[in-house]
């Protein structure tokens, strides 16, 4: 076959490295040293496609969170088809870079297809357990300051803090789902579910004058943590006395109305 060659002295048939899969035919003629040629003997030889494979050059994340990413490089094996990277479970892929969108595991399989010369390569895969992310919990209240038994309404506010996981993008995190609940020292007030990570809770057991150290506290769910906010001064302000007037104002209030009187009473002399 003109894609493989014969050394005499060593009697063997050999190729290069860049013969493609396939059969080939051989024939082989034998001549001893007295000058004899034996008759040609066909042979076939059948090249098998190689089995490429994928290697990870990037190690998979150990401290992955809820919106966090990492960006997956892998070198494709000897086949001329294109690499694949998927991911599957709490997390998605776009190019070459996963987004983990929930607590759990997550699976980043890269794959590569045959070709002429080469079978389909195993698929590689790397894991990566997704943890919860922080959680920011925030209060704000209207109106404050406020009075005694007036209705307040505290506006809790629950997303991912970036200040304590600086690595996280935010654009991968889900809103935080369950309930929280208000306190004023301890005392519960009111508690209310989130909606798109928000929640309001309004009370009117706000009674005593002074600053009140209200603090949220957040269920958690199956992304966020269970915590609680900072504290958040809620002002009560101090009843305002309705001033009762002096008995001189008593005494200007009955000659304004005696005054009226009178004056009421000449109009109506003068129109009969």
């Amino acid at each position: 076959h003109p894609d493989l060659g014969y050394d005499p002295a060593q009697g063997t048939v050999s190729g290069p490295s860049t013969v493609p899969a396939g059969t080939y035919s051989i024939s082989i003629t034998a001549t001893d040293s007295n000058g004899a040629t034996s008759l040609p003997t066909s042979f076939s030889i059948t090249i098998d496609k190689a089995a490429p494979s994928i290697v990870f050059n990037s190690n998979a994340p150990t401290d992955a969170k809820v919106g966090g990413s990492y960006t997956v490089l892998a070198s494709p094996g000897a086949s001329s088809s294109a690499l694949t990277l998927e991911a599957s479970g709490s997390c998605s892929i776009a190019g070459n870079t996963v987004a983990f969108n929930a607590a759990g595991p997550c699976t980043i399989t890269a794959k590569q297809l045959g070709d002429t010369n080469y079978l389909d390569a195993l698929p590689a895969t790397q894991t990566v357990t997704v943890a919860q992310a922080a959680s920011g919990v925030n209060i704000s209240s209207t109106p404050n300051p406020s009075q005694p038994g007036q209705a307040v309404t505290f506006t809790v506010s629950v997303a991912l803090d970036t200040t304590k996981t600086a690595a996280l993008k935010t654009k991968a995190a889900p809103a935080p789902t369950g309930t929280v609940s208000i306190s004023d020292n301890g005392t519960v007030l009111g508690s209310a579910p989130l909606v798109n990570g928000v929640a309001s809770v309004s009370t009117q057991l706000l009674t005593t004058a002074g600053s009140h150290s209200i603090v949220a506290t957040y269920s958690g769910d199956a992304n966020y943590p269970a915590t609680q906010s900072a504290a958040f001064i809620q002002t009560v302000a101090a009843a305002v006395a309705t001033p009762v007037p002096t008995l001189n104002e008593w005494a200007l209030i009955g000659l304004t109305a005696l005054l009226a009187l009178f004056g009421a009473s000449r109009t109506r002399r003068r129109s009969a």
